[in-house]
């Protein structure tokens, strides 16, 4: 429905209740209405009253005589009592910072009057809010405010409000800070009315006229000269945050040398909306070109498109790093919403209503991660009279699972899924899909939560083919989708596996084999080359050239210590084998491996002693296991192993020789390597006699007649 152009009413209770409910469909087929919290009575008040800050207030406000609930009433307008770091949303605009949204050049000279440095007057709320007090008295004092009369503050809060346009300061002062103070904010407030100084009361009727919004009755109508001709459709909403307050926003938006704009800001308290922009026009409130990777995949048909193209965009008095955002500002931008997505045939999805940060990922994060999107849509879809619709395939498969005890009201659908295949409902516990193919399954719960970060059927796992099922040893759940699945445990929580790492566990027998079940869904290894999952007892990595395999156990554990693929050992090769004496375990890696015994533990073999111990046999040749893994030489020259039966010594002069039996216990009583002889340049053979190892400074001849070993020096 597009609203008649007329008069609006500006005033704190703005009636946005009659915004999108005058033509709501009936539903057509049996359907739930989503369930949509709405606003407490007193949420509002509740906010601007606390009393959480005001011994600062008090503080400060007695220090550079300015009364406290003005510097309530300035910080709940501009921050709503939060240390904002704000962000730059509009070029040229600068970032705000702390509870009172000073700029950088507003810290500096307020830290300078306060005495304190501007990183505390950034970071530490006390240095803050007397920084701010200390700016404010200094305005009064060069502007000569009777600091006696409230109404004689504003320009001074003009000053301080950073606003350059006329209007908006004073929109700033009367129709929010002073709008607030009137409102109330708890005991300051009641402390500035009783000491005579505070704010009068407005008389009725003296409530200012305004055209209402040409798209949206309910909205102030404040034109920006900043956009042009659309040259298509509206496919999207763009959801963005000031990082500002309500006043400042939307006076920037309208300034002629900010060259950017919006069609709508949401103040706040929801109490008041801008429309700044036609629908029908083409806006410039985002600085990307679309691309469809950003969003899931979705309208790729877009792509290199500018983004305001074909987009609305839609600006909140606040900041992305809010972490509560305020219920009538969320149900206020709901109904617009409604209105929006209703008049140009927009889904009210996570693919067509979509965060700025989104689409423009390399430097924007708004409306940042507290926004609450699925209540946002809920509601949108609410005063929408949106009703679920229940039928066919998953309205049997609802039914059959009994689906009011297990996943709920309906709160979404049924909806077509962006890639145009399948078909959707979500519930308060879950949601079915829905393919010609596959039919319909349910996903719920943990499982769900995890499908829905990996982009739902568009990312790796595909479309579900079971309903949600218990694993056979009674303490997972688990989900199959046509690429991979998704595990759960109350310990684990839910991690997906697919691909050849999927193949791999399912061959050693899923959650019931050796690895047990995922804590981890797959990830790029750090050189880029692999991907891995971690379970509750070992490992599965995989490349392309080595294939998927298992490490587990101490194995694993030496594995880890030693640095993963990134150690000298690099990838699996091999899944943990028995050796073949039934005493030992093994796994082979590119360049090297790692052998276990109960009796030895677990040690790595590496490089070319690595090729030397497989040259005589490893663990069944003369040597036998490892003792240790591959260690430096005292001297910083050479790298040894020692093993059950002997040791290998290495240097990159004289290569990887064995020293065992007698002779290595004579090298080992003269010092090793760091004796006369230095480091063997031969295996142990054989001469008359005896046995004889050559070192690059002699000889160690056995006697095996008498078992005497004799030194000589070359």
């Amino acid at each position: 429905m597009k609203n008649r152009p007329g008069i609006v009413v500006l005033a704190a209770s703005l009636a946005l209740t009659q915004a999108c409910g005058m033509d709501a469909q009936q539903p057509q087929e049996a359907s739930t209405a989503p369930t949509v919290q709405l606003d407490a009575p007193g949420t509002e008040d509740s906010a601007r009253e606390d009393e959480s800050f005001d011994a600062l207030f008090k503080e400060a406000g007695a220090e550079f005589d300015v009364p406290p609930a003005l510097l309530k009433s300035i910080s709940f307008v501009q921050t709503r009592y939060q240390m904002v770091e704000g962000a730059e949303e509009f070029e040229g605009r600068p970032a705000v910072y702390g509870m009172m949204a000073l700029t950088g050049t507003q810290l500096e000279e307020g830290a300078k009057l306060a005495g304190v440095t501007a990183a505390q007057a950034r970071t530490d709320t006390r240095s803050h809010v007397r920084a701010a007090a200390a700016l404010l008295s200094r305005h009064a004092e060069a502007l000569k405010v009777d600091r006696t009369q409230a109404a004689k503050w504003a320009p001074a809060v003009a000053e301080v409000s950073g606003i350059q346009d006329e209007e908006g300061r004073r929109s700033f002062v009367h129709k929010e800070v002073f709008r607030v103070a009137r409102l109330g904010l708890g005991k300051l407030s009641k402390e500035w009315t009783a000491s005579g100084q505070g704010l009068a009361v407005e008389e009725l009727g003296q409530q200012v006229q305004a055209l209402a919004g040409p798209d949206y009755a309910p909205a102030v109508w404040r034109p920006s000269p900043n956009y042009n001709s659309r040259p298509m459709g509206v496919k999207m909403v763009v959801i963005h945050t000031c990082e500002s307050s309500y006043s400042g926003c939307w006076s920037w938006l309208t300034n002629p040398n900010s060259g950017v704009s919006a069609h709508y800001v949401v103040r706040e308290d929801g109490g008041e909306i801008s429309q700044l922009v036609r629908d029908g026009s083409r806006g410039w409130h985002i600085g990307a070109t679309y691309q469809c990777s950003n969003n899931s995949g979705a309208e790729c048909g877009l792509n290199g498109r500018s983004a305001n193209d074909f987009t609305i965009g839609i600006e909140h008095g606040g900041y992305a790093s809010t972490v509560n955002w305020p219920v009538g500002q969320i149900d206020a931008s709901a109904r617009l919403l409604c209105d929006i997505t209703r008049d140009h045939g927009i889904p009210r999805d996570s693919y067509h209503v979509v965060g700025h940060g989104k689409l423009q990922p390399y430097d924007r994060t708004d409306p940042g991660v507290n926004w609450p999107w699925r209540d946002y849509l809920n509601r949108a879809n609410a005063h929408c009279g949106t009703a679920c619709v229940l039928k066919g395939d998953i309205k049997a498969k609802y039914d059959a699972m009994n689906g009011p005890a297990l996943l709920g009201k309906c709160q979404v659908g049924e909806l077509a899924t962006p890639d145009g295949v399948g078909r959707f409902n979500h519930f308060e516990r879950g949601s079915i899909y829905w393919t010609p193919t596959l039919g319909a399954h349910v996903v719920m719960g943990s499982i769900r939560g995890r499908w829905e970060q990996l982009n739902w059927e568009r990312g790796p796992l595909g479309y579900p083919i079971i309903d949600e099922w218990t694993a056979p040893d009674g303490r997972g759940r688990f989900n199959h989708f046509e690429r991979g699945s998704i595990y759960w445990t109350p310990e684990l929580g839910a991690w997906e596996v697919h691909g050849e790492i999927r193949n791999k566990w399912e061959q050693l027998g899923w959650e019931r084999s050796v690895l047990g079940y995922p804590k981890t869904g797959e990830q790029e290894t750090p050189d880029k080359t692999g991907r891995y999952n971690h379970f509750e007892n070992g490992s599965i990595y995989w490349t392309a050239a080595t294939g998927a395999h298992e490490v587990r156990g101490l194995i694993h554990a030496k594995w880890a210590e030693l640095g993963w693929e990134k150690s000298a050992l690099g990838y699996p090769l091999t899944d943990e084998q028995g050796a073949a004496d039934g005493v030992g375990r093994y796994s082979h890696f590119q360049r090297g491996s790692i052998y276990f015994t109960p009796a030895t533990g677990a040690h790595a073999v590496s490089g070319d002693i690595n090729v030397k111990w497989v040259a005589l046999s490893r663990e069944a040749g003369l040597l036998g296991y490892p003792l240790t893994d591959e260690t430096a030489t005292p001297d910083g020259v050479g790298r040894f192993n020692h093993f059950q039966n002997g040791s290998i010594y290495w240097t990159a002069a004289t290569g990887a020789h064995e020293v065992h039996g007698p002779i290595r216990a004579k090298w080992e009583s003269m010092g090793w390597e760091r004796s006369t002889l230095g480091y063997p340049v031969r295996d142990e053979y054989a001469v008359t006699g005896g046995r004889e190892s050559e070192f690059q400074k002699g000889f160690l001849t056995l006697n095996t007649a008498t078992n005497a070993v004799t030194v000589r020096m070359k």
